[in-house]
């Protein structure tokens, strides 16, 4: 191994603490993935945040995406869009969604699209539109913390 390697291993390793909430957002995972051992809940990841993830070209988050990819393929093989899902998409290109970044959009609209009841996002501007993006397109935007407290109560069931 290189000392170049280990000093890129080592930066990506240590980024997680320059993160506002960083270590949180991992630890509310860690107990989310924990209760999905047995609620099983089902990831969809989407064409778009496949995309997303390479473009920050890191392997291993790549690895883990294109397994959870793969199962959501299993999921959406009966139950994927629909046209109501589509007409419901279509909104996001409103004006009265014009705060939202490209990304975000293209990202949302894979959501909407896939009927996904929620939405995770570690980023910080989206969780601030979550009430308007809930009562207009019926899906919740969470970040980890945000939604291991909303499993918290029943974690132990």
């Amino acid at each position: 191994m290189t000392a170049t390697s280990t000093k890129a291993r080592r930066s990506a390793s240590e980024r997680i603490h320059s993160v506002r909430d960083g270590i949180a957002n991992v630890e509310a995972l860690r107990e989310i993935f924990l209760v999905n051992e047995r609620a099983q809940f089902e990831w969809i990841v989407s064409r778009g945040s496949l995309q997303e993830a390479h473009d920050k070209r890191d392997p291993g988050h790549m690895q883990w995406l294109w397994d959870i990819a793969d199962h959501s393929e299993v999921c959406l093989e009966g139950d994927g869009q629909t046209e109501e899902s589509e007409a419901l998409a279509a909104q996001l290109n409103e004006v009265k969604f014009g705060y939202l970044g490209e990304k975000d959009r293209l990202l949302l609209r894979d959501a909407v699209i896939l009927r996904c009841e929620a939405f995770l996002t570690v980023e910080r501007r989206l969780p601030k539109n979550a009430a308007h993006i809930a009562r207009v397109l019926g899906i919740q935007i969470l970040t980890p913390i945000t939604h291991w407290e909303m499993l918290r109560p029943w974690a132990a069931l």
